[in-house]
């Protein structure tokens, strides 16, 4: 196994303690292996900001799964903010944009300083450096993955220096998409094989996930490659094959607060209760609704699903009720009916209206009652939670690998019964049978699919593009239309950054920068 003695080594990552990862001094980093160990830590660590904060409301809603709709109140308008994202009509400032951009560079970099420290290591073996500078250029290769299909154009920096302060300039997707080819193929053999010391780290597992990603995009990015849905294929059969993944027996082991014990999970953020980072909880739940579950922490009453996403399911669909919180509250503790400061019952329902005349800001934008909407209900609370969830997000997972797959055989002319039988391994694992197995798939159920497997996980936004449905917004009955311009499939160049780096030139649609 490639970099087995250095993997052996590693702290496991659910213990990766930010007050201890995050603040060594710079001048010892790398002198022990502890410290190497508190360097791969941190570069780890910047997963956590990809869910369940901006990145999760760049995707989910501006994608067809969620919305974080305006409150009667008041509460999540937030300067309309969050209207934009589900309206199409983000700018440079809107504040997410702002964040995953200044996220992602930052961890980016991050990343690149790392590997500067592990290549010039007297510390580490050969087969040691090889281990630990392969899984940080991973986390590095996923940060490029993530900044290519929300902002396509940016600068591709992979050397770190402390003398070179030229500021660095743009890149096109097709540049950084060829860099990411060549670095996450060459991944897939540096990387270590997964195994139960590496959990949460990224090993070739993640890498030939993160390369079937790039290549079952590329079309949608508009990015010349060669073979594209063969390599899917090939890809997810390497992932497929591995003889270390499986998928859980139970669905819903994919997201307890043991979830790092799945054998399904191939590449993962890593959380503890004693952080502050998922915070799922609050940015979905009621005010109220810790009460009907048990927890001591208070709730924001923010995102919940758009409507139409969730009639889509099956009621019978185990994944529906283990993906939306929906119905009347209950005191845990009492057993009454719990009811809003408006005087509702607290009664989560699937749709989400309107309350005539309180539109704001001359837009068809207006309030919506507290408990409307269905919460998110896919990482599972724990009876005791307080401060922050514990549950892992697993950023890729072995379903994908296999619905990946299906859809690939599809766009490479293949017959909709041989991508049927990877479509319905899913749905029998989610069914508990083979009573809702398909003969053939077309493109459409596949989508479907991916919507029923994956509602929360921050993937609604990328499959709506590539399956052309990204102007389709999943709340009809609000009145809200959104921009259908083929430009707004990638984010504006952060204002915040332009004006720190002049040379950054703005992504086509947008107003230039200084204009």
């Amino acid at each position: 196994m490639a970099g087995a003695v250095a993997v052996t080594s590693l702290p496991s990552c659910t213990n990766l303690d930010e007050d201890v990862y995050d603040k060594l001094p710079a001048n010892s980093f790398g002198s022990t292996m502890t410290e190497v160990n508190a360097l791969v830590g941190t570069v780890n660590n910047s997963l956590r900001e990809y869910f369940p904060d901006h990145f999760f409301y760049l995707s989910e809603c501006s994608g067809s799964m969620a919305v974080t709709p305006t409150r009667k109140g008041g509460d999540w308008y937030d300067g309309g903010q969050y209207r934009e994202l589900y309206m199409h009509t983000w700018t440079a400032n809107t504040s997410a944009v702002k964040n995953c951009w200044s996220s992602a560079f930052s961890a980016i970099g991050t990343c690149n300083a790392t590997i500067s420290v592990l290549e010039n290591s007297t510390l580490l073996t050969s087969e040691q450096k090889t281990t630990y500078v392969a899984m940080v250029r991973g986390v590095r290769a996923f940060w490029y993955y993530t900044v290519i299909d929300f902002y396509g154009n940016a600068p591709l920096v992979i050397q770190y220096s402390t003398s070179d302060k030229t500021a660095p300039t743009m890149n096109t997707r097709q540049e950084i998409y060829d860099w990411l080819i060549k670095e996450v193929t060459e991944l897939t053999t540096a990387a270590p094989d997964p195994d139960a010391t590496n959990y949460g780290y990224f090993t070739k597992g993640a890498a030939y996930m993160l390369l079937a990603k790039l290549y079952l995009n590329a079309a949608a990015w508009g990015v010349n490659t060669s073979d594209a849905y063969t390599n899917v294929i090939s890809a997810c059969d390497k992932v497929i094959n591995m003889g270390y993944y499986s998928l859980d027996t139970n669905w819903k082991d994919n997201f307890t607060t043991t979830n790092e014990n799945s054998k399904e999970a191939i590449f993962a953020a890593c959380f503890t209760n004693s952080g502050t980072k998922n915070t799922m909880m609050y940015r979905t739940l009621h005010y109220l609704d810790n009460l009907a579950l048990g927890g001591t922490f208070g709730a924001w009453n923010g995102v919940c699903a758009q409507p139409d996403y969730v009639k889509e399911f099956d009621t019978t669909d185990p994944r529906y009720s283990g993906s939306f919180l929906t119905g009347q509250m209950y005191n845990k503790t009492t057993g009454e009916a719990l009811v809003t400061a408006h005087g509702h019952l607290l009664n989560h329902t699937v749709d989400v209206s309107m309350i005539p005349g309180t539109e704001y800001d001359g837009t068809t934008w207006g309030s919506v009652n507290q408990e409307d909407g269905a919460r998110c209900f896919k990482w599972v609370y724990a009876s005791d939670l307080s401060n922050a969830m514990l549950n892992d997000f697993h950023i890729f997972r072995l379903a994908d690998a296999y619905l990946m797959k299906a859809e690939a055989i599809l766009r490479n002319g293949g017959s909709g019964a041989e991508a049927a039988k990877y479509v319905n391994i899913i749905r029998e694992r989610a069914y508990g049978n083979s009573n809702h197995d398909y003969t053939t798939v077309d493109l459409n159920k596949v989508m479907l699919e991916r919507r029923f497997e994956f509602a929360w996980e921050c993937m609604s936004r990328q499959d709506d593009i590539r399956f052309g449905v990204f102007d389709k917004a999943m709340w009809s009955s609000s009145g809200c239309a959104r921009k259908a311009d083929d430009y707004l499939k990638i984010f504006p160049v952060s204002q915040d950054a332009w004006q720190s780096n002049s040379n950054l030139t703005q992504n086509p649609g947008y107003p230039s920068f200084g204009n």
